[in-house]
Parts: C-alpha cells; structure tokens; sequence
C-alpha cells in the first residue's frame, strides 16, 4: 500500500522557463563555489515554473499520502523554494547540501522515508533523472521517470489509478 510520495524538485515539480539558460548555469557555478549574491540566488529560484498539472492534484494528494520533495541542491536555494513556490503548505524537503548526502545514494531516501514515517516500500519515487532507480528500487521503492513531464505526470496517474483508491482524469 503506498502511503508516500518523494518527488524531485527540478524537472517534476518544476521546470526552466527557457529564459537565460546561460546565465542560470553560470550563477550555479558560483552558488557551487558560495560566491553567489541574494539577488542571483532569486534569479535562478524565479526562472523556474511550476509544472501546473501536478500542482493542482498536490491538495487531493495530500489528503492521501505524506509528500516530500528528494532534491541535490545548493542549500542557499533551499528557502527561496518555499518563498516563491510555496511547498511547504503540500510537503517537506529534504535537500542534499543540508542532509550532507546527495541522490542516488540510498540514504537520502531513507531519511526522506523516516521524515515521512513510512517505509521505503510504501513509497513512489519520481525523479526526471534516469540514473536514479537502482537506488531506489533496491530500497523496493516503486520509480517513475519522468521522460518529460507530460509523459512522467501520465505515468504517475496511470500508476495511482491503477493501484491505490485515487482516481485522476
């Protein structure tokens, strides 16, 4: 029975607006080298969009199971995520520079499972990553790739409507 859902944060939760592609990865190198100003900090946390069709099922989902966000990430982004997204209201977050251990390592699931108080085998994984479900499926953790979003989010809902009492059309 599934009773958690970890998601990754980019490329499933949210996705680049298209916009400075450049200059964003430049500002993460300097976030990687903790030399990244507020200001750029919000210029990479704004050039990002919600994936909309997920967002809206986030309230049903809650209702049914414990959420939380898996993400590597730079922890200066961490609480511009909930400013400007809002997550906390759905779910936690477990960030890697804060956890000190980074996906696919298994102990960073494991740690998002016990935040959760679940087992690693009541849990649905998606992540945009393909690299990602040997970790997870040893930990019998049920992955769902998001290829692309429209295709992960049509996975997801064909694997709920399929194997728990939720039904998304």
């Amino acid at each position: 029975m599934i009773k958690g859902i970890l998601f990754d944060w980019h490329g499933v939760l949210v996705e680049s607006n298209g916009k400075n592609d450049e200059r964003i990865k430049e500002i993460y190198s300097k976030l990687l080298q903790n030399t990244a100003t507020e200001d750029e900090v919000i210029e990479i946390v704004t050039a990002y969009e919600k994936y909309e069709p997920l967002w809206e099922i986030l309230p049903l989902l809650k209702k049914h199971f414990k959420l939380c966000v898996v993400n590597n990430g730079p922890r200066a982004t961490y609480n511009y995520w909930d400013e400007y997204f809002g997550y906390s209201k759905f779910m936690d977050f477990i960030n890697s520079e804060v956890e000190g251990v980074e996906k696919p390592q298994p102990e960073i699931y494991k740690i998002a499972c016990e935040r959760l108080g679940v087992n690693a085998d009541e849990v649905i994984y998606m992540d945009d990553n393909f690299g990602f479900p040997e970790e997870t499926e040893k930990l019998n953790m049920k992955f769902i790739h998001w290829d692309s979003t429209e295709s992960g989010f049509n996975k997801f809902k064909d694997y709920l409507n399929n194997n728990t009492e939720i039904k998304i059309s």
